[in-house]
């Protein structure tokens, strides 16, 4: 009780501190825990803060136009505007079928239904292992220096608890972190022996494409495959106990060690309490009115000795239970951690981010709406920062009577620009991987031409090739519609841009959106 009333004495002499400070602390951990959402807040308000607002220093811009490569002319202070939304609208621009990708990488890696760390958990974790360490500190404090006072021990007492609650904490949760990913690894290796025992096996090769928005590029591959392209392993995917070899070393050497130091101590206070026994002294002092005799005399020393010892042993023997009980907390104690570290971590390279965009989302289709709904209220401010950005640079150029703003471009048509961009990319980087794989193709074909060439009709080759473009075309014109990824969250605008950009009919697109959306429907209902 004195403890906690020296914490209240300090905690009200320096209220001036502590309650700032303490605030500081809620403060940091909010911004790590939801910094998307702080700074989303922060850039949308200081956008409009006068004279030193984003908008107020766009806006003093002179900058001419710059034409891009859609025929848009844009101000480099309007882009720079956009640029600043696009990153939160680009986070939220997730489709049903990211969803479904980021539920086929955490089921290949086997990690489906798991949950990160939370921080409440670390808080309960965290002090609970404070809690027994401060217990075990008060025993440790009085060795650290001789005769300190009762304020220095508990002082030191709360160092030492800080100092072991570092070292545990960390060291269980990789121990339980540890457990789990070697769980993985043996179903690897259990399912690999399998495959070499049937004859089948393949090799533990690791490929270097496997992302979430490519998670479906091992789907013909065996499950040991899967899983081994998701974890960071050795070379022959064998478990590791290096942590918890040095975690089970912490536990065991604080439990064993506080119980000896324990034990130490109370057999001091048992050594001091014989020697200076009541019973010891009271022979010498006190006499009796009585004269009794010798035996007498021996009998009653000797009760008295064997009283003070059963005394002191009982004593000595419920402390010392009583530490081995504690010992047996604290090791129950490092038990929780490990178990948090069991299922709560992730050994999958991007299973934590899948299954914090999955998050509590119970189909594609509530994961779709809630993105959309971000998306809009982005977009939403956006145009307003962007109309306010325009009004004010239209309001200069017509004061001082230079290039006026003939065309209001809006974030949309930024966000047009960037998809167009994206998949123009994406094309030209399938027309490059299509290419090298042609080159790398060999060159040993030309001698069957050669030797049918004499055989065919002189006018034959022209209705064959008619009739064999039309099927190449079809195919080249899927694959250009499967380059294009999602095109579910686009409406027609954008749909009908992407066709005009991309070389492809509106038609072709809307139906290629429409089987999307069929097919995102049937996979949510196979998932139920």
């Amino acid at each position: 009780m004195e403890l906690f009333q020296s914490i209240a004495e300090a905690i009200s002499l320096y209220r001036y501190i502590f309650w700032p400070l303490l605030a500081l602390a809620i403060l940091i951990v909010v911004f790590i825990r939801w910094w998307n959402q702080v700074s989303y807040f922060f850039v949308n308000f200081f956008s409009s803060f006068p004279v030193i607002g984003l908008i107020a220093r766009l806006s003093r811009s002179n900058e001419p136009r710059r034409t891009e490569a859609d025929g848009k002319a844009w101000y480099p202070a309007e882009k720079m505007l956009c640029a600043k939304y696009w990153r939160y609208y680009e986070s939220f621009n997730h489709s049903a079928n990211f969803y479904h990708q980021c539920v086929n990488y955490l089921n290949k890696v086997d990690e489906r239904g798991r949950k990160p760390t939370g921080p409440l958990l670390w808080f309960c974790s965290v002090a609970l292992v404070l809690l027994e360490a401060f217990i075990f500190a008060l025993v440790l404090s009085p060795f650290i220096a001789n005769n300190i006072s009762a304020n220095q021990a508990e002082f030191s007492a709360i160092v030492i608890s800080v100092l072991i609650g570092v070292v545990l904490v960390p060291a269980t949760h990789l121990m339980g972190a540890e457990l789990h990913k070697n769980t993985l690894l043996k179903k690897i290796r259990y399912w690999y022996n399998d495959a070499r025992h049937d004859g089948n096996a393949k090799g533990l090769a690791k490929a270097n494409n496997v992302s979430l928005e490519t998670s479906d590029v091992d789907d013909d591959q065996p499950n040991y495959i899967q899983m081994r392209n998701r974890v960071n392993t050795n070379v022959e995917a064998k478990p590791q106990y290096w942590a918890t070899a040095i975690a089970l070393a912490l536990i065991i050497f604080f439990a064993v060690g506080a119980y000896f130091v324990r034990a130490a101590t109370i057999d001091a206070i048992d050594t001091q309490t014989v020697n200076g026994s009541p019973f010891s002294q009271m022979s010498d002092t006190q006499s009796s009115p009585f004269e009794l005799p010798d035996e007498a005399v021996a009998d009653n020393a000797k009760a008295d000795s064997q009283a003070t010892e059963e005394i002191n042993h009982n004593r000595v023997f419920a402390s010392k239970l009583t530490f081995i009980i504690l010992s047996v907390i604290f090791v129950g104690v490092q038990l929780i951690g490990i178990l948090i570290g069991i299922y709560r971590s992730f050994a999958g390279i991007e299973s934590k981010m899948a299954a914090k965009y999955v998050g509590n989302f119970s189909g594609s289709e509530e994961f779709t709406a809630w993105h959309s709904a971000r998306r809009e209220r982005v977009e939403r401010d956006a145009q307003e920062k962007l109309s306010a950005l325009q009004n004010r640079m239209l309001m200069k150029r017509t004061s001082s009577q230079s290039q006026q703003l003939n065309e209001l471009l809006t974030f949309d048509d930024y966000v047009s620009g960037k998809i167009r961009g994206k998949a123009r990319a994406e094309r030209e980087l399938n027309e490059n991987s299509n290419r090298d794989s042609y080159r790398a193709q060999p060159s040993a074909a030309p001698e069957p031409v050669v030797q049918q060439a004499p055989a065919a009709p002189a006018q034959a080759p022209e209705p064959l090739s008619r009739h064999s473009a039309q099927p190449q075309a079809q195919q080249n014109e899927k694959e250009r519609l499967d380059a294009l990824g999602e095109l579910t969250g686009l409406d027609e605008e954008e749909l009908a841009l992407i066709a005009e950009d991309q070389g492809l009919t509106l038609e072709a697109l809307m139906k290629r959106q429409r089987v999307q959306q069929l097919l995102n429907k049937a996979r949510t209902r196979g998932e139920a």
